[in-house]
């Protein structure tokens, strides 16, 4: 996997955070689990890796158990200026490579890549509908409507549709902080909704159909984007958090851990962000390219799972509206 590689060039609100949390554990082992590097005008990468208990001293991660001192976790963003980029929804009729590279070879500008929301894989949420299908709706540059499964009617109050300024949109599940707060983790909590089914049994076969909240209480890959909560008020985030053992749960990240995480990466911002949960699993892609070439690749697998959809963000004019995105809750 490609990696960012030194610090230079860095926001102020990234450069702040990173000097606060070297402050609070000093040493060689933050030195190198905090990279931040520019990777672009207004795109700034930052990972960071370690060990649980590394992490919750930054204040990302729940105090850990002594055992799992050794389980190293990784976070990995994308920091966007909204006044320099664009972004929009990309879904087609047939499954999506993300780290096929962008249109343009040498001569493309800047081009950064997350994966969307949930879809059909493996057609679990509707043998009769093809796998691209979106679970929920959503529309395509222009406001072009695409053909979509309806958002499981259990958890569609958790479903929020976030929506671009050429017309494109999507849904997903659950919001994740609001206000600097860790809402779905507040949500979550206790509530026998976001975990498996008492009779649920991997070994017999059993399946967690897109789009279903289950695996809220579980470890796994995560990803999300989080969005200036006002014009002019932040920097938008993309943020991949890949395992790097799925058989190891105290190297993933639980949804109400993850949401923890989010409030306080949004908290870097005055008003904070907005996270919204993307797909997760095996579908956690996060990549960037410059002129062409490659500069960030953070993915769970190493050969990339197609997807139904993608979210993209290109360079753009520096008028473009820094309210490009927002989230809006699905009426039901």
């Amino acid at each position: 996997m490609l990696k960012p590689a030194g610090v230079r060039n860095r926001s102020l609100a990234e450069a702040r955070t990173a000097g606060r949390w070297r402050a609070v554990v000093e040493g060689g082992r933050v030195r190198r689990a905090i990279t931040v590097t520019t990777l672009a005008p207004g795109m700034i990468a930052v990972r960071l890796e370690g060990p649980p208990a590394l992490l919750e001293r930054m204040g990302l991660q729940v105090p850990a158990a002594p055992q799992a001192a050794r389980a190293a976790k990784l976070l990995a963003w994308i920091s966007l200026d909204p006044r320099r980029f664009s972004g929009s929804v990309v879904q087609g009729e047939a499954l999506l490579d993300p780290c096929a590279a962008p249109a343009g070879g040498n001569r493309a500008g800047t081009c950064v890549r997350i994966n969307g929301g949930y879809f059909n894989y493996r057609q679990r949420a509707c043998s009769a509908q093809p796998e691209p299908r979106p679970i929920g709706p959503l529309n395509t540059s222009g406001g072009r409507r695409q053909p979509a499964l309806p958002v499981p009617s259990a958890f569609a109050g958790d479903y929020h549709q976030m929506m671009f300024a050429d017309g494109s949109s999507f849904a997903s599940a659950p919001l994740l902080a609001e206000g600097g707060e860790p809402v779905f983790g507040i949500k979550a909590a206790g509530n026998p909704m976001y975990r498996l089914p008492p009779d649920f049994c991997f070994e017999r076969g059993d399946l967690v159909p897109p789009g279903v909240l289950w695996h809220a209480h579980d470890a796994n890959p995560r990803a999300a984007i989080s969005l200036p909560s006002s014009a002019g008020s932040g920097r938008i985030r993309l943020v991949a958090a890949p395992m790097g053992d799925r058989s190891c749960a105290d190297s993933g990240w639980s949804l109400t851990a993850f949401s923890a995480v989010m409030a306080r990466l949004d908290r870097q911002q005055s008003p904070p962000n907005v996270s919204l949960n993307l797909d997760g699993g095996e579908s956690v892609a996060l990549l960037a390219w410059v002129g062409g070439r490659p500069l960030l690749d953070v993915r769970q697998t190493l050969q990339p799972r197609q997807v139904g959809n993608l979210i993209e963000f290109h360079d753009g004019p520096p008028q473009r509206s820094p309210r490009m995105v927002r989230c809006v809750k699905l009426e039901t």
